[in-house]
């Protein structure tokens, strides 16, 4: 199935939801709801796996965006692991740097579980179309607010803070739920056979972002500090 028919990365990019709720919600919850249970059992054994939620994660629903530490690459399914198995926030539909995103190797699996393409440097409501279409809908969508993978995310050493994820909140009039995982720095493969990680997913409360001038990019610095503040404060 060639997913560069789905997702565009320029201002076609709502032509990947042609398909509507079945291609993009009902295939991605199928295939959640099939890896739920072997993946927190998995989880559980090889990692100590806790949650700390101050949200009822049950009956939270979108549209949503999800904001989150990220220092490994098991992150998203960390996340997806530490809702309730019927809670009405699933799934929820990753922003995923194009370049990933179109690896042959990846772009299969990141699709089934709702992926969608980012590309940087066109412009924030250019790059946030499919996510804004997902929002739209009432869907949920994920963003890793660093960009990237950061190994420290604790004070003084807070990562830099990117604007995507405040902008497409207030765009969107959509709350925001800030989350942080512990204990997966430097985690590979070896180490988490051998239960060397003891991860720990904290979970805040609901808020949202008060409006600012979306034309002005300085104005996404206050909601971009704010929501890295939330982060790391868990």
């Amino acid at each position: 199935m060639p997913t560069t028919k789905f997702y565009q990365l320029n201002n076609s990019a709502s032509k990947g939801f042609s398909w509507g709720k079945l291609e993009y919600f009902l295939i991605p919850r199928i295939f959640y709801y099939l890896f739920y249970f072997p993946l927190k059992a998995i989880f559980k054994l090889f990692s100590h796996f806790k949650v700390q939620t101050q949200e009822d994660l049950k009956n939270l629903q979108g549209p949503l965006v999800v904001v989150s530490s990220h220092a490994s690459w098991i992150d998203p399914f960390l996340i997806g692991a530490a809702f309730p198995f019927l809670t009405k926030a699933a799934p929820i539909y990753y922003a995923t740097w194009w370049k990933y995103y179109y690896f042959p190797i990846f772009t299969p699996l990141i699709w089934l579980f709702g992926g969608f393409p980012i590309r940087k440097g066109i412009g924030l409501d250019k790059a946030l179309v499919a996510a804004s279409k997902i929002l739209s809908q009432g869907g949920i969508v994920g963003i890793f607010p660093a960009g990237k993978r950061t190994r420290k995310w604790n004070e003084p050493y807070q990562p830099r803070a990117k604007r995507g994820a405040g902008y497409l909140a207030i765009k969107n009039s959509a709350p925001i739920l800030p989350i942080k995982i512990e204990g997966n720095v430097g985690m590979n493969f070896k180490s988490f056979l051998r239960r060397k990680y003891k991860i720990k997913v904290k979970i805040g409360k609901v808020f949202y972002l008060s409006y600012q001038d979306l034309n002005n990019p300085e104005n996404l610095n206050y909601p971009a500090n704010l929501i890295m503040n939330k982060i790391t404060n868990l």
